[in-house]
Formats: structure tokens, C-alpha cells, sequence
């Protein structure tokens, strides 16, 4: 009896398997596509200390206040909980409802928001999530993985929106000016510290989540076995069980 139900508590338990396709999953992605549309009107008022570059007489601290939208984290989080593939079908139901159903995105919707230099961090949000998923699924989460998958997912998203952005500055669709003042922001550090902090934290607590969501996503119906598999089992067995009487 303990046998019996360790075997099945032991088909239930989540260990590093890619995501199948079931109806546990299509619900975990709706749900990723809900977070992401959250996270995207969500700022966090952040207060800290932070070293004060101002301060000429050494190394001090001061406070800081920082408006922080865990886009970028959350994005990290959903490569980890459900890997490339269905991954990247949030994503593409993201871009889906942004153009065509309802204003999603961070400043607003439809077809023209492809002008917008944010629409280039969003294409980054398909890059970030396969290579984080490939470095996350390679090495089982490993301590090292989830931190190259940070740094490579957050550096993919924001290279992806300054080349965008450049691009739409050589098209003259952008101001220089503007451009000039987007990367100023962007390179300035601390949006990359942020993403790259809150990215670490965001898959460590992928890791409990999807346990518990692999009891909904799992695939419980059992392959058929082939007949003709069957019969040849059934004929070694006969025979074996004959040279052993004999």
C-alpha cells in the first residue's frame, strides 16, 4: 500500500520536465497573460538607500525613491514557469490584444504603437524568455543558471529596445533628442539593477510556484500501448516461462 501510493505521489511531483500541452497549461498561460497585463500598470515605490554620487567627501548613502514596473521580472518569471514554447505564446497574445482588442501595452494600443520605441522591448521579450528558458531548463535551476539567465534576459529585452529605438531614429519616426534621453535612462544603471534584481528574485519563486502549478499542468492520460508491442511481450514471456519448466 505505501509502495502503491509513493509511486503515484512520485508521478505528480515536478522534476525539470518541459511543459506539455494540456488544459492545465492553456489555463497557467491565460493566467501569465493576466499577470503580464498587471505588471504592466504596476509601479512599485521603491525606497532605498543608495550610494550618493553627489557627496564629495566619500563614500555615503543617502535615500532614494524609485517608481519601478516589474515588467521586465515578470517576463523572466513566465520563461520560467512555462519555458520557450509556451512562453512565447504569452507573448504573442500579448501583442494579439495590444493590436487588436484592448490598449495593453504601457502606452496604449493598436496597430501604430509599432512607431513607439517601447514596442522594441517588447519584441526583446521573446529573446529574453528562450535563452533564459534554455539556461534555466539546461541546468535545473541551478543557482549559476538563474543568474545568467537574468543577466542574459534583462541585457536581450533592453538591447532589443535601444536597437528598435535606433532604428526608428534613422527613419526619422523618433526624435534624436527623444532617443538621446530614452538611453540616457535606460544606460543610466539603475532600471538594468533593478531588472537584473528583481529578475533573480522572480525565478526563485518560479521554482515553489511551478510545483504546485505542475499538479494542473501535467499531462495525465496515459499512451496507449501498441498491440503489436503487447503480443510480442506476451510471446517472450510464454517462452521464457517454457525453457524455465523445461
Amino acid at each position: 500500500m505505501n509502495k502503491r501510493i509513493r509511486g503515484e505521489f512520485e508521478e505528480i511531483v515536478y522534476r525539470g520536465e518541459k511543459t506539455p500541452f494540456s488544459l492545465g497549461s492553456l489555463v497557467v498561460v491565460c493566467l501569465c497573460l493576466l499577470l503580464l497585463i498587471i505588471a504592466t500598470f504596476t509601479q512599485l515605490n521603491l525606497v532605498h538607500y543608495w550610494p550618493d554620487a553627489e557627496n564629495n567627501i566619500g563614500f555615503a548613502l543617502s535615500t532614494k525613491k524609485y517608481l519601478y514596473i516589474p515588467q521586465i521580472p515578470l517576463v523572466l518569471f513566465i520563461a520560467a514557469i512555462l519555458g520557450a514554447r509556451f512562453g512565447s505564446f504569452v507573448i504573442i497574445l500579448y501583442l494579439i490584444m495590444g493590436f487588436f482588442i484592448w490598449p495593453v501595452f504601457a502606452l496604449g494600443g493598436g496597430l501604430g504603437y509599432v512607431k513607439s520605441y517601447f514596442f522594441g522591448y517588447i519584441l526583446g521579450y521573446f529573446f529574453a524568455i528562450v535563452f533564459a528558458s534554455r539556461v534555466l531548463y539546461y541546468d535545473k535551476f541551478s543557482c549559476k543558471s538563474m543568474i545568467y539567465a537574468s543577466l542574459i534576459g534583462v541585457l536581450s529585452i533592453h538591447f532589443c529596445g535601444i536597437l528598435y529605438t535606433g532604428i526608428l531614429g534613422i527613419f526619422r519616426l523618433v526624435n534624436f533628442a527623444f532617443i538621446k534621453e530614452a538611453l540616457s535612462t535606460t544606460l543610466g544603471g539603475e532600471k538594468i539593477i533593478y531588472d537584473l534584481v528583481f529578475s533573480f528574485v522572480f525565478i526563485a519563486l518560479s521554482i515553489p510556484i511551478k510545483s504546485i502549478l505542475w499538479l494542473a499542468m501535467k499531462n495525465y492520460s496515459k499512451p496507449k500501448r501498441d498491440a503489436r508491442t503487447t503480443r510480442e511481450a506476451r510471446e517472450m514471456r510464454r517462452i521464457e516461462r517454457e525453457k524455465a519448466e523445461g
